[in-house]
């Protein structure tokens, strides 16, 4: 027993030496998962093109905000304005621990700085969505490298978190040329298939949403960039426009969302807003027809529906007496609107009008006008009686003539909520209506979104510390940075007053 108990033990003591020997020998190779993407095989184009269709769709697809926008409204919502756990809008795990990792991956070499500019425009439009929905976040301590990775970030203010923005997009532009040895994202950039001026415009473009949007905040900080970009090449063209064309075929994910809700609902249709539908119908606009189709009981015509009713509010605007959203932007191949060409034209109308650039505001309102009518096809014809008529002239003052560029721009960025929500903040217009379903808010239009329960666990001093910078607290009434306008927000001339048509 003695003697076989020794021999077990020298046979344990060599497999021992052995293993070692051989784990030594081998080490990076035998404990390295197989399946692992790491830094050295992972390729920034194929990331890059997740990060552009996630983040583009999931901003098509917010119905919540397109429903703060009265761009519709969905009898199924419930209580839109009731307090909520917005965890799902605050994600840095996923398509922003991405780009910048997209920019890490391109920045060491010189042949890739075009890839790594238009990273860093993506990554200002994902901030700039996230920060206008709750004000401060974390972002100089976000996002960073594995080996920096800071578990608690601080919370910027939006006001230095705007600051980079218009930073980092004047820098990136700057970044991007046309020499050929440069290497693009190619067909694997699915926004402007690597074209670089194209990306120059847009960067150009964004930057003076930007600005335009801090100008009651800080107008030194827009007039900062507003002069520096309005010379620039930026986005003045239909056919410049940021848009991403959907694809229908086996792949349901890359159809337009829209489509899939119209076919996972049995054809239910879209009930287009009041809002929309009442600011068309009043200016006698011919793309009221592109946008909506009529009631199907044959009596109500385009008559949207408001947002918030409540039980007895409701019959009015069911189900055959209210206005639909046209098929044209539920079928599977829809070009998702990014930035458009008139919505840069309004901004430059804005600048003109209150004077942060010499530009003529009315030529720049006309021409938004027409720009967004040609998007949509509405005949030459009409479009020069548009233009002939009341609304096709800026008249009244200062004050009256942004109203009507806000709300042409609101128009013409129909379905993107994202960016009318903060408008409709900013400035007050389009006047919402709203019916007596209050929730939360005391029937108010949220002005941000609350940060989520999570990061009370997670980060509790930080966020505690930005929600300190809040007056009234973290409160869905409560005001962001750039939402400085005194007097918000207008009322709609018949608030409190049931029905809401004026036609």
């Amino acid at each position: 027993m003695k003697l076989r108990k020794y021999k077990i033990h020298l046979i344990s003591a060599g497999m021992i030496t052995l293993i070692m020997a051989g784990c030594t020998k081998n080490f990076e190779q035998i404990n390295t998962n197989p399946i692992l993407i790491t830094k050295e095989v992972i390729r920034p184009s194929m990331m890059f093109t997740l990060v552009l269709k996630n983040t583009i769709f999931a901003n098509h697809s917010n119905g919540t905000l397109n429903e703060y926008s009265n761009y519709y409204a969905n009898q199924a919502s419930g209580t839109i304005f009731q307090a909520r756990d917005w965890g799902g809008s605050f994600n840095y795990t996923g398509d922003l621990i991405n780009i910048a990792e997209v920019i890490r991956l391109t920045g060491n070499d010189p042949a890739l700085k075009n890839q790594q500019a238009v990273a860093r425009i993506w990554k200002v439009w994902q901030f700039h969505q996230l920060t206008d929905m709750f004000g401060d976040v974390p972002y100089s301590e976000a996002l960073l490298d594995v080996n920096e990775v800071i578990n608690q970030p601080v919370y910027d203010t939006q006001e230095a978190i705007y600051t980079d923005m218009l930073k980092e997009l004047k820098e990136a532009a700057a970044q991007l040329t046309a020499e050929p040895a440069l290497a693009s994202f190619g067909s694997a950039d699915i926004l402007f298939n690597g074209n670089a001026e194209r990306w120059v415009r847009f960067a150009n473009s964004l930057r003076l949403r930007l600005a335009i949007r801090v100008r009651y905040a800080n107008e030194s900080l827009a007039q900062e960039h507003i002069s520096d970009v309005i010379t620039k090449p930026l986005i003045v063209a239909n056919n410049q426009a940021a848009t991403l064309r959907t694809i229908d075929g086996a792949e349901v994910a890359n159809r337009n969302p829209l489509y899939n809700s119209f076919v996972s609902s049995n054809g239910y249709p879209l009930w287009v807003g009041f809002t929309v539908t009442q600011n068309l119908l009043q200016r006698d606009d011919p793309r009221l027809e592109k946008f909506a189709d009529p009631a199907t009981d044959g009596v109500s015509g385009y008559k949207g529906r408001p947002m918030c009713l409540f039980t007895d509010e409701k019959p009015p605007y069911g189900d055959v007496n209210t206005a639909y959203l046209d098929y044209f932007f539920r079928t599977p191949v829809f070009d998702i609107q990014v930035m458009n060409a008139a919505e840069v034209a309004f901004l430059r109308a804005e600048a003109a009008l209150v004077g942060l650039s010499s530009e003529d505001a009315e030529a720049m309102y006309r021409n938004g006008i027409e720009l967004s009518m040609s998007q949509y096809n509405v005949a030459a014809g009409d479009i020069v009686d548009y233009l002939a008529g009341e609304y096709g002239s800026l008249e009244g003052s200062e004050e009256e003539q942004l109203r009507e560029i806000i709300i042409q721009k609101y128009l013409a960025n129909f379905w993107l909520g994202t960016e009318s929500w903060a408008e409709y903040r900013r400035t007050g217009y389009p006047e919402i209506w709203t019916g007596s379903d209050l929730g939360s808010t005391n029937g108010r239009i949220p002005r941000r979104a609350t940060y989520p329960q999570s990061e009370y666990s997670l980060n509790e001093n930080n966020v505690r510390s930005a929600i300190s910078r809040l007056e009234g607290g973290d409160l869905m009434t409560s005001r962001i940075w750039w939402d400085a306008k005194p007097g918000l927000p207008f009322l709609h001339p018949r608030q409190g007053q049931f029905p809401p048509e004026i036609y």
